[in-house]
């Protein structure tokens, strides 16, 4: 009777982040997705293994027997071990009981977690007096002592383990799986042609060079797909496989095509690609993405996935509508990239809770987009939590959609495409205003109650806001005007102020605007269907 074997990486980010440079990171990335590769064609093979799943540390393949797959489990665990220096969970085989994969397929996933949950911790490294830590790391043991490789490394020699020298050697090889497959799309998406050989961002400073307000902001971009187990546990084998081929590869080009946009839109650097994938296996992306135009690109990005995931979806049937959550970290080039990600998890992990609920509630399913500027190195996330408050200064996270958002789905936020159109629509605004709206809407009122928020929005409006737009001339007026009911709701309805209520848990309605949205991500939020000429403010004498 077949089995199916499934296996797991432990920790998978920890290894790929546990490094100080981004060259670490991708050659990372790049040694996971090789050694899943070659899986098939070498020691599955070698056990009389199909496989099923090898993507992104995860793994399905049935056996014959049940001792082949016990043993393939435990060459696996060793290989991985050897090659990458981490760990990896083998579940109980499971048998395939009457070419049921889909029931087997469940229970290997079961079995999987539990085997997960009853790891024993790893043991930490041992601690002498006289021996020297990785430079690069800071965790494990140094083996030498050797020059980095890289255009901006520095030319004094540094200790280094074994482990850190892997990936930059993996860095370096030929050919470099992530990096030159998402060439390849890239390259087809921007139509170009010749055998150009690609250059590369050595680091965060390099993609801050395309920061066009010269204040070195570079972004990270962070997706997951939303309800893929729902979607992958109505597959059977040969649909399985054929997803978890494709799947990668419908990523790589969604990242792809709003890529070669913005080099349309901005072609200085001509030579060097806007981006650094650091994470690309099936629907899982991390990202150093231009600080301009980073939520534009956040928002084709999950409008292309769709797209293409729709496709390899065709024919399945009783499953969502497949969407995806992304989430955009805009920051200094110096800020730890680690730090980035981990706010970026965040804001991705609220981005797919209210699709989610959405879904649950009325059966719509969006894809959502969450973001945070983190000013000068400051840890991210506000200085004030307004999760509770009963009057919010901020929509995110926010939809993307083509099609316009439904009445429902306006009951839990706005379109990002209207955020990025009154970028546009204010772009003539003196920057003085503009200083002074933001302050303003910083300074709305934190305590109020359920009873009194809505005069106390309508006297804030009446003191506060009405002060600056008395100062604008007419026609400015009334563009903040329209960019205020477009960002929140039109005033005289519900209150005499332009605050929306929205849901955001099951009983909490707080009244919330994006105009402070708009503000911080200022320099971030054009259209990537503009090029920065079309942004240059005419302003008012």
């Amino acid at each position: 009777m077949p089995y199916l074997l499934a296996a797991e990486a432990d920790k998978i980010q920890d290894f790929i982040f546990r490094s100080s440079r981004l060259r670490e990171v991708v050659g990372a990335s790049q040694l996971l997705t090789r050694f899943c590769q070659e899986v098939d064609q070498t020691l599955a093979q070698r056990h009389g293994g199909t496989v099923v799943v090898n993507d992104g540390g995860s793994f399905r393949i049935i056996f014959a027997t049940r001792d082949e797959a016990l043993e393939f489990g435990a060459e696996l665990a060793e290989l991985y071990r050897l090659a990458l220096g981490g760990s990896l969970t083998v579940a109980e085989p499971v048998e395939l009981n009457n070419n049921d994969f889909q029931t087997a397929n469940d229970k290997a996933g079961h079995k999987l977690r539990w085997a997960k949950s009853r790891r024993e911790g790893l043991a930490a490294e041992v601690h002498m007096p006289y021996v020297a830590f990785c430079e690069s790391c800071g965790v494990a043991l140094a083996e030498r002592r050797d020059r980095l490789p890289g255009k901006r490394a520095s030319r004094r020699s540094r200790y280094v383990c074994q482990t850190c020298q892997t990936k930059t050697a993996e860095r370096e090889r030929e050919p470099q799986v992530i990096l030159d497959e998402f060439y390849d799309a890239y390259r087809n998406a921007a139509a170009i042609r010749g055998d150009v050989k690609p250059d590369w961002p050595e680091d965060a400073d390099d993609i801050a060079s395309f920061d066009l307000s010269r204040r070195n902001y570079v972004a990270y971009l962070v997706a997951d797909g939303n309800g893929m187990g729902q979607i992958f546990g109505r597959c059977d084998q040969q649909r399985l496989e054929s997803l978890s081929r494709q799947l990668t590869t419908a990523t790589r080009r969604s990242l792809a095509q709003p890529v070669a946009q913005f080099r349309q839109a901005v072609p200085g650097n001509a030579g060097m690609i806007p981006i650094l994938p650091l994470i690309l296996g099936g629907d899982d992306l991390f990202a150093l993405i231009p600080a301009p135009y980073a939520l534009d690109l956040a928002r084709r990005f999950c409008l292309e996935w769709e797209k293409q995931m729709s496709r390899l979806v065709a024919g399945l049937t009783n499953i969502p509508r497949p969407t995806i959550a992304a989430a955009v970290v805009i920051c200094k080039s110096t800020y730890p990239y680690a730090l980035a990600y981990n706010r970026a998890k965040t804001l991705l992990k609220e981005a797919k809770r209210q699709s989610k609920l959405l879904a649950a509630e009325q059966g719509e399913h969006l894809s959502a987009v969450n973001f945070e500027v983190i000013l000068g190195n400051r840890l991210a996330g506000r200085e004030t939590d307004d999760s509770d408050r009963l009057i919010r200064s901020t929509l995110r996270p926010y939809w993307v959609t083509e099609n316009g958002v439904s009445a429902n789905a306006l009951e839990r936020g706005i379109d990002l495409h209207a955020l990025l159109a009154q970028r546009l629509a204010l772009k003539d605004l003196p920057n003085k205003r503009l200083a002074e709206l933001r302050r303003c809407f910083e300074g709305v009122p934190a305590t109020v109650t359920v009873y009194d928020r809505h005069q106390t929005l309508e006297n804030w409006t009446k003191h506060a806001l009405e002060r600056i737009l008395q100062r604008l001339s007419a026609a400015s007026r009334s563009t903040v005007e329209e960019a205020l009911s477009a960002l929140g709701k039109p005033r005289n309805n519900d209150g005499n102020h332009h605050w929306r209520e929205i849901k955001r848990d099951k009983d909490s309605l707080p009244l919330a605007h994006g105009m402070l949205d708009l503000l911080e991500t200022w320099h971030f939020a054009q259209d990537l269907a503009h090029s920065p000429a079309d942004y240059e403010p005419q302003e008012e004498e």
